[in-house]
């Protein structure tokens, strides 16, 4: 725990909006089997699109258990608009920063609020595991899994998964690997 700093430590070891909301208006539960977070956000949201009560459960890390607990924290009292516009950068930027390889905590804590939102307003999104490198058949899933397990740059990645290393070298898929990259490590 010598990577986390006083505030992440504090959302960790005393977590705000711990559980479930009975009658909650939304709940959003995503997961990441690279890393094996799971998080579930539950809402109360009144008649005017106020946020009036988050809780969240989450499985997972001290980075995990933070930005879940800081990320209720920050939508809570807010209109549901506010909320959807909550970015993992800000989440970071709340608890004072992350570790790089716990960066991919605060895309799952602000991916549980969205979902939540999206349960809320009746939007139902087909889960993405797009074909990254179609020469080789690399998904999405293979490129975040070798992410949250350090791989960091470009080389890593492609030292990890064997992407970009087929017969287009790179034309098509470098781009998507990038922005993979920029979404779970870059602030």
């Amino acid at each position: 725990m010598g990577d986390y700093n006083e505030k992440v430590m504090d959302h960790f070891m005393n977590p705000r909006n711990v559980g479930e909301i009975e009658d909650a208006s939304a709940v959003g539960e995503v997961g990441n089997a690279a890393c094996g977070d799971i998080m579930k956000i539950f809402l109360k949201i009144d008649e005017n699109g106020i946020i009036q009560d988050v809780t969240f459960k989450t499985f997972g890390c001290g980075a995990a258990i933070a930005t879940s607990s800081i990320a209720t924290e920050m939508i809570k009292g807010k209109h549901i608009s506010e909320a959807r516009e909550l970015t993992n950068q800000a989440i970071v930027e709340a608890l004072g920063g992350l570790p790089k390889q716990k960066i991919h905590c605060s895309v799952l804590a602000a991916d549980a609020i969205n979902k939540a939102l999206d349960d809320y307003e009746g939007i139902h999104r087909e889960e993405e595991n797009e074909i990254i490198c179609q020469c080789l058949g690399i998904d999405m899933k293979t490129v975040e899994h070798a992410i949250a397990h350090g791989a960091f740059t470009m080389e890593q990645v492609i030292e990890k998964t064997g992407v970009t290393t087929g017969a287009c070298k790179g034309e098509r898929c470098r781009e998507k690997v990038e922005k993979l990259l920029n979404k779970y490590c870059s602030l």
